[in-house]
């Protein structure tokens, strides 16, 4: 569609530019989009044609696959109040490159509003009835193919990047951009001393809620002002920190080193909605930067959030809270605040929020004297494990364990002679057959023999090497444990970290019976010898 518009129409121009990052990139190695030339061209076409110049606008960085632009959202304000009546852009790509939208502003709004508009380096003018006003959707659609191509292009090569594990975006807070390649993390000495502290406190026995305050009260810098009070200006909520910042840093793996990008993408190019991408389709690269937090440290924290997900907040931090649940519906058991005795009682939080409809039951306890108790169970297998490691183990089975690896190392270089030996059989039945000594059909069965040989000795190798890293695996399982054990025994009053590194869970019956779920196979073993040695001493003190 095309329309005609008197020359003698009193002109008002708004000049309309545009720069995509896209653009910018292109700068690098074709003719330059920049706003400075797009300016010179307006100007000087408006000079030439003796036309009224009003207003400039311009959107810097912002694609042009949609509309939803500053600059141009107030240049349709301006001719909607009659600022302006005509519309200048360097070339109609300018305007955008979504030709459903562009056609749209070009075949009906400026014409029902009359707008004149002109895009200069295509021959477009909405003043003049010509073939070029015509073709002016094709060229739309040409361009908007175009913004398609390039994003594609773009898409692939950060796409290449991230797999590399090239760092594409904000530096996280603890971090920085290096100077020498944008890409890559450097620490950020003043912030990473924070990220510290709250893995410290967190892996120490503190809540998120405490360490919020904690550094609320230090008026330490929330990571949105961190970088604003550099350049000396402030917010409201400067310095008070959300329990939510706490966990958002306690679970982002950035912190260790490794890289995780991707996990969401756009709609369409069109589009600047996203979705979400499964976890198994992010891209995650280790050891891309410099830790500020071990991995064995992150996965600590990371196992207390999973436990203590879904547990009611509340202002004290109890040592069993998030570990406890109820027996008979599997639901969390909650710790109640003191009551007016200072008092604290445990309850099954699906009885308190549903018990009128008759679901589950209170299992209502005294906390403080079960933590005391679970305490002094938790010692007493502790000790129970260590004394019978010491009689069992310390001389004797150390030296057979130690016999048991030698014999699997020896037994699997046994293994390996045999295959070398029976590798050149074959070879010498091979040379046989070329020689004529022997018949096809007796190499043929000789050697499916020695194959079969050959793999059932590479089986046994397999089969024994597995047996090797699982003997190993059980003795670092063990060391781990040890080191534990030590460092519980030792303490004077434990933390919620070193109570979850030995409890899965506990579970709580209605009776108050207490099921301890260890996350060490020994210790569970150890923990059900002595359920049945309290129970028989219960047994035979009753019966006596």
């Amino acid at each position: 569609m095309s329309y005609t518009i008197m020359n003698n129409i009193d002109y008002k121009v708004g000049i309309y530019i545009r720069l995509s990052r896209e653009d910018e990139e292109k700068e690098k190695y074709q003719e330059s989009e920049s706003i400075g030339n797009q300016r010179t061209l307006l100007m000087q076409y408006i000079k030439e044609n003796k036309l009224n110049f009003i207003s400039e606008y311009v959107d810097d960085g912002v694609s042009g696959t949609s509309f939803d632009r500053p600059a141009f959202n107030r240049m349709i304000a301006d001719i909607e109040a009659g600022k302006i009546n005509m519309v200048v852009t360097k070339d109609l790509s300018r305007l955008g490159r979504n030709y459903v939208q562009s056609g749209l502003y070009i075949e009906t709004y400026f014409p029902e509003h009359e707008v004149r508009f002109v895009a200069i380096l295509d021959n477009i003018d909405t003043a003049y009835d010509t073939s070029n006003n015509d073709i002016a959707p094709f060229k739309s659609i040409l361009n908007e193919m175009y913004a398609k191509d390039t994003s594609k292009k773009i898409n692939s090569v950060l796409q290449s990047k991230r797999n590399l594990g090239e760092y594409l975006g904000t530096a996280p807070y603890g971090y920085k951009k290096d100077p020498e390649n944008k890409y890559h993390l450097i620490i950020d000495e003043e912030a990473a001393n924070v990220v510290k502290l709250i893995y410290e406190k967190y892996l120490a026995g503190f809540g998120t809620m405490q360490i919020a305050d904690y550094l609320s009260k230090k008026k330490i810098p929330i990571p949105s002002d961190y970088n604003k009070r550099k350049r000396g200006t402030k917010s409201l909520t400067y310095g008070l920190w959300q329990q939510s910042t706490i966990r958002f840093i306690l679970s982002n793996e950035i912190y260790t080193g490794t890289v995780i990008q991707g996990k969401r993408k756009k709609v369409s190019f069109k589009s600047k909605k996203f979705i979400d991408l499964p976890e198994e389709d992010w891209i995650k690269v280790e050891n891309m930067h410099e830790a500020i937090i071990s991995k064995e440290n992150f996965e600590r924290a990371k196992k207390v959030i999973q436990v203590t997900k879904g547990s009611r907040v509340v202002q004290n931090d109890y040592l069993f809270k998030g570990l406890l649940r109820c027996y008979d519906c599997k639901g969390y058991i909650g710790i109640r605040s003191p009551d007016k005795n200072g008092n604290i009682y445990g309850r099954c939080q699906r009885y308190g929020r549903f018990g009128k409809f008759d679901v589950c039951s209170p299992h209502n306890f005294n906390y403080q004297v079960f933590e005391e108790q679970m305490l002094e169970v938790l010692r007493e297998v502790c000790k129970e494990y260590t004394n019978t490691k010491k009689l069992e183990e310390i001389a004797n089975q150390t030296k057979t364990k130690q016999a048991q690896e030698f014999d699997i190392k020896k037994q699997i270089e046994s293994f390996k002679q045999q295959v070398e030996s029976e590798t050149r059989k074959l070879e010498v039945m091979y040379d046989d057959r070329l020689a004529g000594i022997i018949t096809i059909d007796e190499y043929m069965k000789n050697a499916n023999r020695i194959k079969e040989n050959v793999k059932g000795y590479e089986q046994n190798i397999k089969e024994l090497e597995q047996e090797l890293s699982g003997e190993n695996d059980k003795t670092k399982s063990e060391s781990k444990l040890d080191n534990l054990i030590e460092e519980f025994l030792n303490m004077e009053k434990p933390t919620k970290e070193i109570v979850r590194e030995f409890i899965e869970k506990i579970e709580i019956h209605s009776d108050k019976q207490v099921d301890i779920y260890f996350n060490f196979k020994p210790l569970q073993e150890m923990s059900e010898k002595l359920k049945f040695i309290c129970a028989k001493k219960e047994y035979e003190r009753k019966v006596g």
